[in-house]
């Protein structure tokens, strides 16, 4: 009965021992003397890192369908007339405007309206 007493507490020493240790990166690579090296004993497999992931395939990509496209048909859209420019016109040998004078024995001079 002391026997499986001691390996136990062997073990557990061991497994207090390395988890003591700090994870420090080794001098192995340092050029102040002799090299040294540390092997790490991972205490249960995957214990940091977690189970490995299931693998499987992806499901193959989705593609759109190209967009419909409908045609509008064309619309024309008639502007209206432009407007003519307005005009007052002025017989110099009558001294009136037209529709106060109805004929003019020269050519009427078109002048901007103004305001009365």
């Amino acid at each position: 009965m002391r026997k499986p007493a001691w390996i136990w507490l062997l073990v557990v020493g061991l497994i207090v021992v390395l988890l003591g240790i700090p994870a420090a990166p080794s001098q192995a690579w340092s050029h102040h003397g002799g090299g040294r090296v540390f092997v790490g004993v991972g205490v249960w497999p995957g214990f940091w890192w977690g189970p490995p992931a299931p693998w499987y395939w992806y499901p193959p990509p989705y593609y759109y369908p190209p967009p419909v496209i409908v045609q509008q048909p064309q619309m024309y859209i008639q502007q209206a007339p432009a407007a003519p420019t307005a005009y007052w016109y002025y017989c110099q040998s009558a001294q009136g405007y037209y529709p106060q004078v109805q004929s003019c024995p020269e050519p009427w001079v078109p002048v901007p309206p103004r305001n009365p």
